[in-house]
């Protein structure tokens, strides 16, 4: 009980004021601010512990994240990803989003934004694939734009990371795709 409320100082400290402030409104009739104190309450600790339980352990993550990688060059965020006994396959491109093996067995997907998808999609390259990948799956899939551009901030309708991103930036893109699923 202590983690909850030393995690959560600032939802306490809203409480007890809120309570305060009841307290002072319903003077005369301190039991109603009492009620709507433990409604309050009751209300929280239901809400804190429905997101926690949708919080996966590293291990769910592990477990249930099918990662692809599509990218025409070497990447060393797969191998780090093997090596911590995640999931995860590299290919160089994509001829046929809707047939692809690799495609269709992942659960998650970075796309390289540039070389990736040229045959098919011409100059918007990695943007077209996922786009495409998006139109065929839609939401059974997660879609990360993965490039050596640093900002894609209102580029793309997509999430996206750099591709020398730390490992722990990797982690929390893969931690966030994955509850979306």
């Amino acid at each position: 009980m202590l983690e909850i409320i030393n995690k959560n100082e600032g939802i306490i400290s809203s409480i007890g004021l809120l309570f305060t402030i009841l307290t002072a409104i319903f003077s005369e009739k301190k039991w109603i601010a009492g009620v709507i104190f433990l409604i309050t309450i009751i209300v929280v600790v239901v809400i804190y512990l429905h997101r926690k339980r949708k919080q996966k352990s590293f291990d769910d993550i592990q477990k249930v994240a099918k990662i692809l990688f599509i990218d025409d060059k070497d990447c060393q965020i797969v191998i780090n990803l093997k090596r911590n006994n995640f999931d995860v396959r590299k290919i160089d491109d994509v001829s046929s989003p809707a047939t692809d093996i690799d495609v269709q067995w992942a659960n998650i997907i970075f796309v390289d934004y540039k070389d990736v998808g040229k045959k098919l999609f011409g100059k918007k390259e990695g943007l077209g694939l996922t786009n495409e990948l998006k139109r065929i799956y839609g939401n059974k899939k997660r879609y990360v734009i993965y490039s050596t551009k640093q900002d894609f901030e209102g580029l793309v309708d997509f999430p996206y990371i750099r591709k020398n991103a730390t490992y722990d930036e990797y982690m929390s893109r893969i931690t966030t795709e994955i509850s979306k699923l």
